[in-house]
């Protein structure tokens, strides 16, 4: 069979980029960066309007459509949640009522090894287009199989997306008591506290800017130590393993709060484990081991951050005295010490969580080919 055989098959198309009438809408805009990490598409950073979405009206996704990268990175996937247009990096597959609609989404992460061959197959941008994506050949067992290996999969990734919404609100929740105490003072009456005081960074945290070791060490095999580059590599809280570097320069601890220096100038993510950092990013570390403050102010800084992105071609970055000059409220220890016994324990979970994500991950992705190469029947696993 091929993949054309699953369903209809669509190629996205971006509106005029020009026209302000067709963006800050609520019809979801999916972009590769938007389906990398996730099963279901829940947000993107952009969406297009009633108007954006007749200027493409030949390429509106329905609901639980297949999203499949085609260009540059090719091979990530994602399902969509409601009604949605992709750019044009993007081939969907709008699955028939032949097949069953998860599964066609394992099947498309199960050919994960020819997507990354493929991909490899030039050193200019890779682009698999409609007619070759429509064109490859895939095994297909009978629906009701279909539905048992959808099934079996899907439970793990229920369980992992369930995990990364309670992350999400355990983050939201910690920004919030942030706000509250250190930016609008609601604890302290409005008012910031006399015996507090201005200050920067600097002041309540060390910065490592990164330095990116020589290209021939990098490997992808696991071999040396973890190597960020930039936020290319960033997940929602913790970034993800990629590359690896025999030839460490510049640190970061677990714990160290990542943060982008190049544009997109003040992206955050948290070192899940000791890293070597690229030109792209700095780690930084409070002085006082009040690390769950130290991150909710860098997300604080967010706005002071921005100010360094750069406007049409300039290209934004910022330097460490520049990062260090941050201006930041220092309270007192006591009141630190009190925002880390309420919100320390909030990470903590997070991180838990996270870890168990990962476990989740490793068993969904071994499980995987077997499943989908008969090697391993739903009733084996089962069993086991």
């Amino acid at each position: 069979m091929l993949v054309q055989d699953l369903g209809r098959v669509v190629t996205g198309k971006t509106p005029s980029t020009k026209n302000v009438e067709y963006w800050d809408g609520a019809v979801p805009f999916i972009t590769p960066k938007d389906i990398q990490g996730t099963k279901h598409i829940s947000k993107t950073e952009r969406c297009i309007t009633s108007r954006g979405l007749h200027a493409v009206k030949g390429s509106i996704l329905p609901p639980r459509s297949i999203c499949v990268s085609c260009i540059g990175n090719i091979g990530y996937v994602g399902m969509t949640n409601t009604e949605s247009v992709s750019n044009q990096q993007i081939n969907s597959i709008v699955v028939n009522e032949n097949n069953d609609v998860d599964f066609v989404y394992y099947l498309m992460k199960s050919l994960w090894r020819f997507f990354k061959n493929y991909e490899g197959q030039s050193t200019a941008l890779s682009i698999l287009n409609k007619t070759q994506f429509s064109q490859i050949e895939v095994d297909v067992p009978d629906i009701s199989v279909q539905r048992e290996i959808a099934a079996a999969l899907s439970a793990l990734d229920d369980k992992i997306e369930n995990n990364a919404k309670i992350n999400h609100h355990l983050e939201q929740m910690a920004r919030a008591i942030f706000k509250s105490w250190f930016v609008d003072f609601e604890p302290f009456g409005g008012v910031r506290p006399s015996d507090w005081r201005e200050g920067t960074l600097a002041d309540i945290a060390s910065v490592t800017m990164g330095q990116s070791p020589d290209g021939s060490s990098y490997n992808e095999s696991g071999t040396g130590t973890v190597f960020y580059q930039g936020r290319t590599d960033f997940g929602s809280r913790f970034p993800t393993r990629r590359l690896f570097t025999t030839q460490p320069k510049r640190m970061a601890i677990e714990g160290d709060i990542l943060v982008s220096v190049r544009a997109p100038v003040g992206d955050l993510n948290v070192a899940a484990e000791p890293c070597c950092l690229g030109r792209g990013l700095a780690g930084i570390q409070s002085k006082s081991g009040n690390q769950s403050f130290i991150l909710y102010t860098m997300f604080a800084l967010k706005q002071q951050l921005d100010m360094f992105n750069g406007e049409g071609t300039v290209f934004g970055s910022i330097n460490k005295n520049d990062m260090a000059t941050l201006s930041v409220v220092i309270p007192t220890d006591e009141v630190v010490q009190q925002f880390e016994s309420i919100v320390k324990p909030m990470d903590e979970t997070i991180r838990n969580n996270f870890d168990e994500i990962c476990h989740l991950q490793a068993a969904r992705d071994t499980l995987l080919p077997r499943l989908m190469s008969g090697e391993l029947s739903v009733a084996d696993n089962a069993a086991k």
